[in-house]
């Protein structure tokens, strides 16, 4: 595995204590009643705290004779440029011991690796979100599971971090970097539990354990109660138990405090129309269409629901949002060729493909998006 290491401007982070809203709306009191006795709902320290055995094996590799010269911050990185070397990504969440005694886990797995690292050596962390391309991880029912990505920063000690030393001293370590990667808002440990939190969730509804989901969101937003994901998803997850009710209360209260609406807009048109509140949902989806927002990334994966859902009109407008700031991602103007294709526009089409053609580096790509071409030259 390779560690990328940088210097960059950061925030520090808050400590672990939950928080909730001081002004505007409040969560809504959700009655749906669970069993929680039926369920062992992990708790933060659950998360990142280490073995006794695995403290002793960090201790004693700080305390080596090589690393006396180095900052704790840096003492963190060596740790983990030796620990995970060999780190085999598997794309689950795991919590910081299991991962460490695996040396296996997802990005986020080992953000908290990091973070439980660095707590122990007394060394301050912040994360930041990234923007990548969708990956999905799974579908239960009408629910389609992505992605997640966080870098995390160490911060030096004693460093004002408004000074040229602290912006300079700050070490970014970002796993499995891509290309396409783009950087959003820093964010403090609370919203990086309530993450944690959601991600769990996303595994307990693809393990078809609604309720369970229900209780691990539940504790994300005594985290961060304004977390867009947070809320989309406990509303997703009350719709799938049929309290559409409580579902479309939370919809209406995220699309007020949550950043992230892009989701909120298409799961809340989603349930309008199982509703069959045609009228409803078409403002909805109005909204949607004419929102902006800073993660280009967000109208892609509503450019391909678009297209399985056969709305290749709102297909195209999604395609186009994205395409606006992410004008180099060819499979973007793959689909998007397709999409005008449909709507009997193959000029376009054509003038699609040769932009895909042009920005694709594969093989493969390079042949599939040649052949449409050719194909779509012999239909004129």
């Amino acid at each position: 595995m390779r560690l990328i290491i940088i210097c960059l401007l950061t925030i520090m982070l808050q400590g672990c204590q939950s928080r909730a809203s001081t002004q505007g709306p409040t969560l809504p009191r959700i009655d749906y009643q669970v069993n929680a006795a039926k369920y062992s709902i992990p708790t933060p320290e659950d998360f990142y705290q280490l073995t006794d055995a695995q403290v002793k094996s960090i201790r004693s590799f700080i305390e080596q004779e090589k690393f006396a010269e180095l900052s704790p911050h840096r003492k963190v990185y060596a740790l983990l440029e030796s620990k995970l070397d060999n780190f085999d990504f598997r794309g689950e969440n795991l919590y910081a011991s299991d991962s460490l005694d695996s040396n296996s886990g997802n990005c986020m797995a080992l953000a908290m690796l990091t973070y439980a690292i660095a707590k122990e050596l007394d060394v301050e962390i912040s994360f930041q979100v990234m923007h990548t391309i969708p990956v999905l991880l799974g579908v239960s029912g009408n629910i389609s599971v992505t992605s997640d990505h966080v870098r995390s920063f160490l911060h030096e000690q004693g460093q004002d971090k408004d000074s040229f030393l602290g912006q300079t001293n700050r070490i970014r370590i970002d796993y499995f970097p891509d290309k396409y990667d783009r950087g959003g808002m820093m964010i403090d440990s609370d919203e990086f539990f309530a993450m944690f939190y959601r991600n769990l969730a996303a595994d307990a509804i693809l393990d078809k354990q609604l309720e369970l989901a229900y209780l691990l969101l539940n504790e994300a937003l005594k985290f961060n109660d304004q977390y867009g994901p947070a809320i989309n998803m406990q509303a997703v997850v009350l719709r799938q138990l049929g309290e559409l009710d409580s579902a479309e209360q939370l919809y209406l209260y995220g699309l007020v405090v949550a950043d992230e609406k892009i989701d909120l807009l298409s799961n809340y048109h989603f349930l309008l129309v199982h509703s069959e509140r045609y009228q409803e949902a078409e403002k909805i989806k109005a909204q949607l269409l004419a929102f902006d927002h800073h993660s280009p990334y967000k109208w892609y994966f509503q450019a391909r629901d678009a297209m399985l859902a056969k709305d290749y009109s709102s297909a195209k407008t999604y395609l186009n949002k994205f395409l606006k700031n992410t004008h180099y991602y060819h499979k973007a103007y793959f689909d998007l060729a397709r999409v005008e294709y449909q709507l009997g526009d193959t000029f376009a089409a054509k003038k699609s493909l040769n932009k895909a053609l042009a920005l694709s580096a594969e093989a493969k790509d390079n042949d599939l998006y040649q052949a449409k071409l050719n194909w779509l030259s012999k239909t004129d």
